[in-house]
């Protein structure tokens, strides 16, 4: 039995578009054949349903108090084409926070019940933003962490504090992505600021994986809470995704990451 890889994507803070991402990457998976589940993590203020305009994003808790099964918790976003692939969403009720006090034994519960969805091929975990130990523990228990920061310093002070809680519970780096940068140059300088910081105080740093510009079309399909990828195709973060895509899906893990240039 194959099992899926588990990518937990997360942020020090809010605003950093984490959301956008994990909705934009699931579908670029998707069309490159991987079977994809994206599963909103965020546990209090769930919001994958409302970005992508659906009615309902399954029922996470029925499944997690075992009254059905996975494939009847979740919701088809994008159905496979030439039967591969496809995107699936499982969420809680958005704005209900009935999971929102989640305890840890139900998160780690979660995470075992999901390493054995082996009926797709990776498993993204769209993490709520910030630091409390339920977040870090989700991705601490994931293959693989993608953190998504911004140019903004607050970003950046809180992706420092979420690359050092993630070491204490002796996780892998994470790979580092800059979202809504103003160009390459922008994302670079961000890149550096919290190598700087990480290597001087933790003697690593998350390897750089890319940049997402800034562009009007992605707020638009936020705005429209419609999939970027499907209504903007070759927008410029569309293209970005789909880069970051091909080298997630082509590459082992480890492989992966060392073809990102790390962090110095």
């Amino acid at each position: 039995m194959i099992l899926p890889k588990l990518l937990a994507i997360g942020s020090g803070k809010g605003g950093t578009g984490k959301t956008l991402v994990a909705t934009a990457l699931a579908a670029q998976l998707a069309q490159r054949g991987e079977r994809v589940l994206l599963c909103d993590a965020d546990l209090g203020l769930s919001n994958c349903t409302v970005h992508l305009g659906l009615e309902t994003g399954g029922d996470l808790s029925g499944f997690l108090a075992d009254r059905i099964a996975l494939d009847q918790a979740v919701v088809s976003v994008l159905g496979g084409i030439n039967e591969r692939g496809g995107f699936d969403l499982l969420a809680a009720p958005p704005g209900s926070g009935v999971l929102a006090n989640i305890d840890r034994g139900v998160a780690d519960r979660m995470i075992s019940k999901l390493r054995l969805a082996c009926s797709y091929d990776r498993i993204l975990l769209d993490l709520s933003a910030g630091v409390d130990a339920t977040t870090v523990g989700f991705a601490a228990r994931a293959d693989e962490t993608l953190l998504v920061l911004t140019s903004d310093p607050a970003a950046l002070t809180d992706a420092y504090a979420f690359v050092k809680l993630l070491l204490r519970h002796g996780s892998r780096k994470p790979m580092a992505l800059v979202n809504m940068a103003e160009n390459e140059t922008e994302a670079r300088r961000t890149r550096d600021a919290l190598a700087k910081t990480c290597n001087a105080f933790l003697k690593t740093a998350p390897d750089y994986v890319g940049f997402v510009p800034r562009d009007p079309q992605a707020q638009m399909a936020v705005r429209e809470q419609r999939s970027l990828v499907e209504i903007f195709p070759s927008a410029p973060s569309s293209r970005a995704f789909k880069d970051l895509a091909r080298r997630l899906s082509s590459e082992p893990a480890a492989q992966a990451q060392l073809d990102g240039a790390q962090l110095r």
